[in-house]
């Protein structure tokens, strides 16, 4: 699959993320599950590359001095004809942008897809420093005080619209940024949209499959 006008090749991609705590098969954890879930509903074939620490310094150094990837971070992507583009909404946005799928029709929609997107970045920033050891927000703050918010307004974007997805009806690359804050905070009881949403998320076939295949691992 290529797109003539940026003539980036997507017949195959690979992904390239941390591996945490030697755990590959994690299913919900960091940043590259949003890219990773959103590649798997795509049926792009791929391969999803982890590295610990010491593996990404070196490898980071190569392609920032070697392979012109400025951002020097990850997660990022390969294209099939070598290229590198990286950070999770910015090659979420550029994926569906190529695809000409998961960012609606319009401008209009856009924008709808773009502030949902921004708002389960503002839930990753307060949920991160509550989780990882030494970082400085209670957990019991952030269940208390935090992430109320967050979901409170995440439902109400999601009850505007005809349809178990934040557009209605299509899917969008930023329903693969909530569902995963969803299931890396553990959420087990949820409002009635979000509740409707993960459940008709869980059950398009490509991610149903992928679900199925990591409890087997």
């Amino acid at each position: 699959m290529t797109n003539q006008d940026t003539l980036v090749n997507l017949s195959h991609l690979k992904l390239y993320y941390f591996k945490f705590n030697e755990e590959i098969s994690k299913v919900y954890i960091g940043r590259g599950e949003n890219l990773k879930l959103f590649i798997v509903d795509t049926g792009i074939p791929h391969e999803y590359h982890q590295y610990n620490w010491d593996e990404w310094v070196k490898i980071r150094g190569d392609w920032i001095n070697n392979r012109g990837y400025t951002p020097g971070a990850l997660p990022a992507i390969e294209t099939a004809d070598g290229k590198l583009f990286g950070l999770t909404v910015p090659t979420l946005r550029f994926l569906s942008k190529n695809l000409k799928k998961y960012y609606g029709n319009n401008a209009i929609d856009e924008h709808w897809v773009d502030m949902i997107s921004d708002l389960a970045n503002d839930w990753y920033a307060d949920f991160d420093p509550s989780v990882w050891p030494g970082d400085y927000l209670p957990r019991d703050v952030y269940l208390e005080k935090k992430r109320p918010k967050h979901i409170e307004r995440l439902d109400r974007f999601y009850a505007a619209k005809e349809g178990p997805y934040a557009l209605g009806t299509e899917i969008s690359f930023a329903d693969f940024q909530v569902y995963h804050m969803i299931k890396e905070d553990k959420m087990i009881v949820l409002p009635p949209h979000l509740d409707a949403f993960v459940r008709a998320f869980e059950a398009r076939p490509n991610i149903k499959k992928y679900m199925e295949e990591k409890k087997n691992i």
